[in-house]
């Protein structure tokens, strides 16, 4: 590897990317972290799995060199808004995947939460706004909120650094917490199984037509809705149902 490297690592994204500059002048994609290992993506190419993130930038390097650049297509599929702020693009486009992001989300909901990325899985750091009035914004680990080992608890107690007092919590999470019975959308959202039988499948067969047909069946899936745990429940029985 080059004593001065030629490529540049960007400021971290919120959802984890650094981008990847080769000679000052080529963007060539970016890399991330994700279980212990970095990857390096360029926007259609197979992404390369690495031990550091230095060894990932130096993937695109050579990618770069080869004679490789970013796919415009594959690259407007990858960071489309519309996707990204519902799943991850980290994350394989699978039913289960699409049944968790949803009940993550609801669950969010139900602790007055509100996600400001996609679903990015259960141990990786999630930009979200704290809804009880402080203003905060930050990342925290879906793996903390739901619990771990039986327990629900929801952790850290004390939410995060400068919230409401503890004491005001119940109050005010019931004030903002949506868990209504139906969806009451001008878009239509799943809050049946037949439905979510239904636009489970649509949502996976999707992808192969890119972005925006994933996009608009993932929102019926994974918008914001004040019906989003009566969804969550559809979802999982629709997929017991599947598999």
């Amino acid at each position: 590897m080059d004593t001065q490297p030629r490529y540049t690592l960007g400021d971290r994204q919120d959802d984890g990317r650094y981008p990847v500059t080769v000679d000052n002048t080529t963007e060539a994609g970016y890399v991330y972290r994700r279980h212990g290992s970095w990857y390096g993506v360029m926007p259609g190419q197979t992404e390369a799995r690495r031990p550091d993130r230095f060894q990932a930038a130096y993937h695109l390097v050579r990618l770069i060199d080869a004679g490789h650049r970013p796919a415009e297509k594959a690259g407007l599929r990858l960071t489309s808004a519309a996707r990204d702020l519902l799943i991850s693009p980290h994350l394989r486009l699978t039913a289960p995947n699409i049944v968790r992001a949803s009940e993550a989300t609801a669950r969010l909901a139900e602790l007055g939460w509100r996600p400001l990325t996609g679903y990015p899985g259960a141990d990786q750091s999630w930009r979200m706004a704290c809804l009880l009035g402080c203003g905060w914004k930050g990342t925290r680990f879906w793996s903390h909120l739901r619990g771990r080992n039986g327990d629900n608890t929801p952790r850290p107690m004390c939410r995060h650094r400068g919230c409401i007092p503890q004491s005001q919590h119940a109050d005010r999470i019931a004030a903002v917490a949506t868990q209504a019975p139906d969806c009451t959308c001008e878009f239509k959202h799943v809050t049946t199984v037949v439905e979510a039988i239904t636009y489970l499948p649509l949502a996976l067969s999707a992808e192969a037509n890119g972005w925006y047909s994933t996009a608009v069946h993932l929102a019926r899936l994974l918008g914001p809705c004040p019906a989003a745990s009566v969804r969550a429940k559809a979802l999982r029985t629709a997929l017991d149902d599947i598999l």
